[in-house]
């Protein structure tokens, strides 16, 4: 008789943080409130329209059109930002930014290294880091700092100890934006202390204004730095897309390789949509902006009613918003939830400097954002009605 495999699972897989889906409410609290659920919490990019059935599998792109896109990749930068690249020796791309990031991990980061990421910060960043077997140490991101590293709180031990810091520009979830005086502070401790720079840039094009930042176009920037960015995000397209990575060529060789191994390639729908992002990076964006910015209004109305405080930062596709007194964020979405059926995203889920903050997605449908606003004031009336009536 055979018996039945006892498998243990990788102590890596216990370190894995936890998905921003594991603090929504269940899926059968969703059937015991038996109304709609007004969904402000996922983020939703819009996908684009495909020819093919779902059972066809896209052809891979071509080595001639990867170059292709890597020429006019680089020719994109240089107008954005005003740094040369080499499209065959510093820009690296790939099915996504997370999986870049995986890939870098893997091809820098030993067991036991340090990484610094941010908190308030995104789960795949410490995700990464812990496939490699690497530590991660989180660095806070306060109000009091307007959601940006303040270095000189950075302990020397720290920066001398960690491998890498992961930096993220306009912030998600706070939307806050690094300008070149405050990578150009960072650049100079991660100059001295030997630290790889990992900037995610992907929501850089809803930034407003004609000085986009970048680590490249700071001198000394290239030695540190790895950049990442989104042909669907920076560019406004629709999904499946790709992202890229502009770095020295020593990490994009290595990069390649850690591909090459898994055999991460992308495919003609991904070439293709990252093709019309490159020749047309206007219109879509633009499109998307306005989009964003009345969805926004809207939840500046939700807010006012909620007694929430906004933050000063109104970029990208994320509304940060601080709660009023000192409430937690898990048990003010539950409540939420519960009597207005819109679902959020608590702070705390970004780690624990994002306690007392609540994020939402702009990325809906504008009725979405109505009806929230609607079944807001209808709790609002139902709350002063009963009050009346107690006396």
């Amino acid at each position: 008789m055979v018996r039945k495999l006892v498998l243990e699972k990788a102590d890596r897989l216990y370190h894995l943080p936890p998905l921003l889906g594991d603090f929504l409410p269940r899926r059968e609290r969703k059937k015991m409130l038996g109304r709609e659920i007004i969904d402000l919490a996922r983020f939703s990019w819009p996908t684009g329209s495909s020819d093919k059935t779902s059972g066809d599998a896209p052809p891979y792109a071509g080595e001639d059109q990867i170059a292709d896109l890597a020429e006019k990749t680089a020719a994109w930068y240089k107008a954005r930002y005003g740094g040369r690249i080499n499209p065959a020796k510093e820009l690296f791309i790939g099915g996504g930014i997370r999986q870049i990031l995986n890939l870098l991990a893997l091809a820098y980061f030993n067991p036991g290294d340090l990484v610094l990421v941010p908190d308030p910060g995104v789960w795949h960043y410490r995700a990464g880091a812990v496939l490699a077997s690497a530590e991660t140490m989180p660095y806070g991101l306060s109000e009091r700092n307007r959601f940006k590293p303040a270095m000189s709180s950075f302990s020397v031990s720290v920066a001398r100890t960690a491998r890498a810091m992961v930096l993220n520009s306009p912030h998600n979830p706070t939307g806050a934006i690094l300008n070149k005086d405050n990578l150009a502070e960072i650049l100079y401790v991660a100059g001295r202390e030997n630290l790889m720079l990992i900037l995610d840039q992907a929501f850089d094009g809803f930034i407003d204004g004609d000085n986009p930042a970048s680590l490249f176009s700071i001198p000394g920037g290239r030695k540190v730095a790895v950049e990442l960015y989104s042909y669907a995000y920076n560019f406004g397209r629709p999904q499946p897309s790709c992202a890229l990575a502009v770095a020295q060529p020593a990490i994009i060789a290595s990069l390649k390789r850690i591909a090459e191994v898994f055999s991460h390639r992308i495919d003609a729908g991904q070439w293709q949509s990252a093709m019309d992002a490159c020749a047309d990076s206007g219109s879509k964006l633009d499109e998307m902006k306005n989009a964003f910015a009345k969805n926004r209004d809207m939840i500046d109305k939700l807010c006012d009613k909620l007694r929430l405080i906004p933050s000063p930062y109104r970029v990208g596709p994320f509304y940060w918003a601080k709660l009023p007194g000192r409430k937690q964020s898990r048990r003010f979405c539950r409540v939420l939830y519960m009597k207005a059926g819109i679902l959020a995203i608590p702070g705390v889920a970004f780690g624990e400097n994002g306690e007392g903050f609540i994020r939402f997605s702009l990325t809906g449908k504008p009725e979405t954002y109505q009806k929230a606003l609607d079944a807001t004031r209808r709790l609002f009336q139902s709350s002063k009605e009963r009050g009346t009536g107690n006396g």
